[in-house]
């Protein structure tokens, strides 16, 4: 091959590698179009026209067409000060002061409570052999004894004309008193006799009633008599809380 078709070759190329190029990358003396920024517009400000008071309407809770009716804000009543009320003349509807109806007077004061008792002299009658004393049986011995079913729930011996009794009998389980409406079922392993002192008669006096009447309960329904100690109440025992109370009595005298 001569040179004249080498340099044909070489103008081939590079011609097609000059189309080639222009095609990639473009003309580079071209210059690229600037994009134009994009104009804001401008807010209306324009106000919108005022509208004519007549043709205002005002709007219904119901949610139905609006009437032509003027609002009840511009009813001249409306703004008008309320109207005062009617004088109460003297006498009607009023409570003077300082008067109540008789109705309301205060109760008359209740009568104040007992002092305690300075002394309590306790015996217990228990049944022998873990027997139980029937209701009825009880009723009958303590009736018999000068006792009387009371205050309380319990048994009670009187005095005429005191109110405080000389001593009590309570049931010797819990909850310590008798239900007097179930007599014939009711059943009891004893029992317990109290006085408390000072009471309606000297405490000697008082002390020795005690003692018959427990022993009288004991002998109507076979129970063992036992004193404060749950100890067996023998005469040497006896006679050692009557002791007690002699004293208690000389304490109690006055002082001259």
């Amino acid at each position: 091959m001569d040179d004249t078709s080498t340099l044909r070759w070489i103008l081939i190329i590079a011609g097609i590698a000059l189309i080639g190029g222009l095609l990639l990358f473009g003309n580079p003396n071209k210059k690229p179009k600037r994009r134009k920024p994009k104009q804001r517009r401008k807010p209306n400000r324009r106000k919108p026209p005022a509208a004519d008071p007549g043709d205002r309407r005002e709007p219904t809770l119901e949610g139905g067409e609006p009437t032509d009716e003027p609002s009840r804000f511009e009813d001249p009543d409306f703004n008008r000060a309320p109207p005062e009320p009617p004088a109460v003349e003297a006498g009607q509807g009023e409570l003077p002061i300082g008067d109540t109806p008789a109705d309301d007077e205060p109760p008359p004061p209740s009568e104040p409570p007992p002092d305690p008792p300075e002394k309590v002299v306790v015996l217990y009658l228990q049944a022998r052999d873990n027997r139980k004393v029937a209701g009825v049986e009880l009723l009958d011995a303590a009736i018999k004894s000068g006792m009387e079913f009371g205050d309380m729930d319990i048994f009670h011996r009187r005095v005429e004309g005191q109110g405080q009794p000389l001593f009590s009998m309570a049931n010797l389980e819990k909850p310590g008193h008798f239900d007097k409406g179930s007599w014939p079922t009711l059943e009891t392993r004893g029992m317990t006799l109290f006085m408390g002192l000072p009471g309606p008669m000297p405490a000697l006096d008082s002390w020795d009633a005690l003692v018959a009447a427990a022993r009288r309960m004991a002998d109507l329904l076979h129970l063992d008599v036992l004193d404060q100690a749950r100890e067996p109440f023998t005469r040497l025992r006896e006679g050692e809380i009557r002791e007690e109370l002699r004293e208690f009595e000389r304490a109690q005298m006055p002082e001259g």
